[in-house]
């Protein structure tokens, strides 16, 4: 075995040197020929990417400008719905419930039976057969009653006729003796005197006496008479009292035999008016007495409409304002109402004023109906609401003419109306603002102190960078630098932090007016066409760096793409011209012609109040950033028509321009440009 391995290597020897030598040799090239951050496709392999910071970019936001227009003011509340009149049902007699016809949620029409009680044998019915018998009796009584008054009547009669008739006799009676009296007394002085004998004065004295007993017999007769007259009068009363009370007895019968029917009715429970059926208490054949609950009922062909509206809102709202209903935020139906109440008192509780709409509820629908190919239209009629439901009421409180942003710009702090204002960007390093940590809202163009907290204000700039532009490295996002350069830890170029925008955000305090869920009035702070932004400012900052994008209800309908984020990259989505606001200068970049090889970047420079700005110097140094390669450098001179243009020879990829550009007169300003060179 030994012999035979030896002899192989003495065969490959040179082979194994040569692969040796070859290998050394490599490995010497790549360790002093290897550019700074450039790794091997081990090291590669074994980087950890995530730690790759990449630079800060502006923020996707909503927005909008503002706008000059009519608005409508409204407040937006959630509501009730009540019914008209709510009515509960209950039983006014003692009886057990053989029929409930509905339940809850039934529609009943006015006389519709609701409840029957005992309708057949009942105690009811027995007291009215009783009352009749009774009321029967007593008006058979009162019949005899009345004929026994009739036949004391004429006995009353016969007597008075007896007493006056005695009367006569009596006047008769006494007349004669008035006469005898004083013809006995002639006749007796006559006697005295001799004049008549004793027989004929004897006789005159006897026809006297005769007058006189007659005239006590006719009297014994009238006062017999009298009595007689009296005692049937006495009998007439006593007949007429018995009568009436007779006559009473038959109206008591009557009227029990009349509340022994009314109770008979109460027995059978109907429907007062058209309504639905919100609630079954008790199920049939339970024994019920008066003011047990058995149905709740609700009148709503017309409904009561009802919102909890806000102490500072309800002194908006007045009587016959307009008011749309909704039955739920997203439902596409909308009734246009009025206000007809405003309760007087708020809610001990929730502090807030009832505002109520009084609304018709009755809504028509057609429907088809038939067989066999032969079909009908039907009209039917149903509710529009029902008690209970959730609804969405929007108040009108007035209408004008003015500026108008967006509601969800506008924010609230402290009290005071903001909105956050997408102002223009760019700038040089020495446009300074300051801000308090604390307070952001906090904005001057000179340090000082917070007016609110009384911090230091700490400085920004519209860029969205600090005064001086800082430099990190993508591997290493630990390593910070002023100044652009190499990392010391991998050897790659370093990068911007912060990449600027197009627009910066700034917070404007404003005054607003009119409101709706929609749309704001604003009074004061603003300028027709300010762009606003109303989406996507919860961690701004002021003097951020933002981008304006398509703005859906989840979000961001599409991300921006990484030249509208950066705001300086040249590419097919800008047809590889770019216009950026430098200082006070409007610069125009452009690739001309936009393909690789001979090209040229074409920088037009203009004033932003309008006017070329000619002898600008411009120049420009050029790189690779993704293969780590600096390219060539560019410069000139605007002419006349403010136009200078660079050659810059730019082969395929994505290359990277850092301007500087100096206006007669002025400081240079500074700008880094992406080209994506096709």
């Amino acid at each position: 075995m030994a012999p035979r391995i030896v002899n192989w290597f003495k065969k490959n020897f040179w082979g194994l040197v040569t692969i040796v030598v070859v290998t050394v040799v490599c490995v010497i090239i790549v360790q002093v020929f290897k550019k700074p951050g450039q790794m091997s496709v081990l090291e590669s392999q074994a980087m950890d990417m995530t730690v790759m910071v990449p630079p800060k970019g502006a923020v996707p936001v909503g927005i909008a400008q503002v706008e000059r227009k009519d608005i409508e003011g409204s407040v937006v509340y959630t509501g009730t719905v009540q019914a008209y009149e709510d009515e509960d049902i209950y039983p006014r007699v003692t009886g057990r419930i053989v029929k409930m016809p509905v339940y809850a949620g039934d529609r009943v029409s006015k006389g519709q039976l609701l409840v029957q009680l005992d309708p057949t044998e009942s105690e009811y019915k027995a007291k009215q057969k009783e009352a009749l018998f009774a009321y029967d009796s007593a008006m058979h009584n009162a019949g005899v009653a009345k004929s026994e008054f009739a036949q004391r009547r004429y006995e009353l009669k016969a007597a008075t006729e007896a007493e006056e008739a005695a009367q006569h006799e009596v006047d008769e009676a006494q007349a004669s003796l008035n006469y005898w009296k004083p013809e006995v007394e002639r006749e007796r002085k006559l006697y005295e005197k001799q004049v008549v004998s004793l027989a004929e004065y004897q006789q005159e004295e006897s026809f006297c006496k005769a007058a006189m007993a007659k005239t006590e017999t006719v009297k014994a007769k009238l006062r017999q008479a009298t009595n007689a007259r009296m005692a049937a009068q006495s009998a007439l009363d006593a007949m007429v009292h018995h009568v009436g009370h007779i006559y009473d007895e038959a109206k008591r019968a009557g009227a029990a035999g009349e509340n022994a029917t009314i109770y008979e009715k109460y027995t059978r429970i109907v429907a007062g008016d058209d309504s639905v059926v919100t609630k079954r208490v008790i199920s049939p054949g339970v024994v019920v007495n008066p003011g047990m609950l058995m149905l709740k009922v609700a009148h709503i062909r017309q409904v009561r409409v009802q919102a909890e509206v806000a102490s500072e809102d309800v002194g908006k709202v007045q009587l016959g304002d307009t008011v749309f209903i909704k039955g739920s935020p997203g439902s596409d139906e909308e009734l246009k109402a009025s206000v007809t109440s405003i309760f007087p008192a708020a809610d001990p509780t929730s502090r807030t004023f009832t505002v109520e709409a009084l609304v018709d509820n009755l809504v028509s629908t057609a429907s088809r109906t038939g067989t066999f190919g032969l079909q009908q239209i039907k009209s039917m009629t149903q509710y529009r609401f029902l008690p209970g439901q959730y609804v969405v009421m929007k108040i009108v409180i007035g209408k004008r003419s003015g500026l108008v942003v967006p509601t969800s710009a506008i924010v609230w702090r402290e009290g005071q109306s903001q909105v956050w204002k997408a102002s223009a960007g760019g700038g040089t390093s020495g446009q300074k603002q300051y801000t308090c940590s604390m307070h952001p809202e906090v904005v001057s163009d000179k340090p000082g102190k917070c007016p609110k907290c009384g911090m230091d204000l700490v400085p920004t700039v519209l860029g969205g960078s600090t005064t001086e532009k800082q430099y990190t490295c993508s591997m290493h996002p630990e390593v910070v630098s002023d100044k652009p350069g190499k990392c010391p830890k991998c050897g790659m170029d370093l990068v911007p932090k912060v990449i600027g925008g197009s627009r910066v955000a700034q917070v404007v305090d404003v005054k607003v007016g009119l409101a709706n869920p929609d749309e704001t009035e604003v009074v004061s702070g603003l300028s027709e066409g300010d762009g606003v932004i109303y989406a996507g400012y919860e961690r701004l900052q002021p003097g951020e760096p933002v981008v304006a994008t398509d703005w859906g209800e989840a979000g961001p309908e599409k991300l921006p793409l990484a030249s509208e984020v950066q705001g300086n990259m040249l590419g097919a989505s800008n047809n590889w011209t770019l216009e950026q606001m430098m200082g006070s200068l409007m610069v125009n970049i452009a690739l001309q012609p936009a393909k690789s090889g001979s090209n040229d970047v074409v920088v037009k420079v203009s004033r932003h109040e309008g006017g070329v700005v000619s002898g600008t110097t411009i120049k420009g140094k050029t790189s690779m950033p993704g293969m780590n390669m600096a390219g060539p450098d560019l410069s000139g001179t605007t002419g006349l028509d403010g136009v200078a243009r660079l050659k810059s020879n730019f082969s395929s990829g994505m290359w990277e321009i850092k301007l500087s550009i100096k206006a007669p007169g002025q400081e240079a300003v500074e700008s880094t440009v992406d080209v994506e060179v096709p």
